[in-house]
């Protein structure tokens, strides 16, 4: 599924309010506060927290309970990894291109990855697309693994198009079925994956890919606009899909595509105003300039967590514009105290890449 960038600092506490604190809590709060919205911590890796919602604990509970057996929790266990795995595929991606990453949430329709890539279409396509890109090259693991354990491939007319046939050396043991279910669900998992990601809605990652090559052409606010109305459209006719084969978890995914796409749009709108500043709107604090009775009504989780990236964002921005900026008034005064020549290469680089951004703002400001 889709990453986005999402406020969960670590080292100042006003921006850790909701967070962990260090003391074990969820970025949902604590359990206390708000139980169903509590996301533990269940470890760190690569400096990325990884975080699971309390509705996927539940869910895989439940489902074990309905099926006490060990395939259900080889099945589990196998898509949380590759979920998993497809997030870190992001978060690296985002550090490769200049990026940021730091935090990954677990919850029941798949995870979401904290990063924070240049807001330049290449750079941000790359970062999308290494999430399913993880996923082929553990579809193609898993299977060249089953080859070399004796299987073979047989060709089949649907999704996912083939299959592997065990030999009957590896399954004549306990521990040879097994491996053959793990590496079989890891191919039936990823395939999965692989394909939902690609539909063209928000979350999704294919409807990130779309507003990227879209991106290039039309800009950034007329792509994303494009890319709402068409997820929107996928969403409802994965919707109809779902409900005429009676397949609620795919169902469930169209209800929130649809109301990711809508969220999207309506932010997406947001924004151009406050660039226009229309109406004074600060993301920080809300419509200045409305009365009580006419703000929006309280957000939902998904809104809450848009508006948490979105906030995160500008605030991470405005922090490397700062230190910047900082970096060009030092270089500025060495060169008024010893000239020119006195400066390193990398600060006449940094010199000049501050020079073509101010000149390229003010380009957009007609000065």
């Amino acid at each position: 599924m889709s990453w986005e960038n999402r406020d969960y600092a670590s080292g100042d506490p006003s921006r850790r309010a909701d967070g962990f604190g260090g003391m074990g809590h969820g970025s949902g709060g604590r359990f206390a506060d708000n139980p169903l919205n509590w996301s533990p911590t269940i470890g760190h890796l690569f400096g990325i927290r990884i975080r699971v919602h309390i509705v996927l604990i539940l869910f895989i509970a439940f489902d074990l309970l309905r099926a006490p057996r060990i395939e259900t929790l080889i099945f589990e266990a196998i898509f949380f990894f590759s979920i998993l795995l497809h997030e870190f595929g992001h978060c690296f991606a985002a550090r490769a291109v200049g990026g940021s990453a730091d935090d990954i949430l677990m919850w029941p329709l798949g995870g979401l990855a904290s990063v924070d890539a240049p807001r330049r279409p290449g750079a941000q396509f790359i970062t999308v697309i290494c999430g399913p890109l993880v996923n082929i090259v553990l579809i193609i693991l898993a299977t060249l693994a089953l080859l070399v354990l004796g299987g073979r491939l047989v060709a089949l007319g649907a999704f996912p198009f083939y299959d592997v046939i065990a030999s009957d050396s590896l399954v004549s043991s306990t521990g040879g079925w097994y491996l053959f279910a793990i590496l079989k669900g890891a191919i039936w998992a990823n395939s999965a994956l692989f394909v939902f990601n690609l539909l063209p809605m928000y979350p999704m990652d294919g409807g990130r890919m779309l507003q990227c090559g879209l991106w290039t052409k039309l800009g950034y606010h007329r792509a994303t606009m494009i890319t709402c109305t068409v997820g929107m459209v996928i969403a409802v006719g994965v919707g109809l899909f779902a409900i005429a084969s009676a397949t609620y978890m795919l169902l469930a995914i169209a209800v929130m595509g649809y109301m990711a796409c809508h969220q999207e749009r309506q932010m997406a709108r947001a924004s151009q105003f406050a660039d226009a500043g229309y109406m004074g709107y600060d993301f920080s604090g809300g419509y200045s300039t409305m009365d009580a009775s006419d703000k929006p009504r309280q957000l939902g989780f998904f809104a809450k967590w848009k508006q948490k990236k979105q906030q995160g964002k500008w605030r991470q921005q405005r922090e490397r514009e700062a230190a910047v900026q900082e970096q060009v008034d030092g270089i500025l005064d060495k060169v008024k105290r010893e000239g020119i020549g006195s400066l390193s290469n990398k600060e006449k680089k940094l010199l000049e890449e501050a020079t073509r951004r101010q000149n390229a703002a003010d380009r957009r400001h007609g000065v």
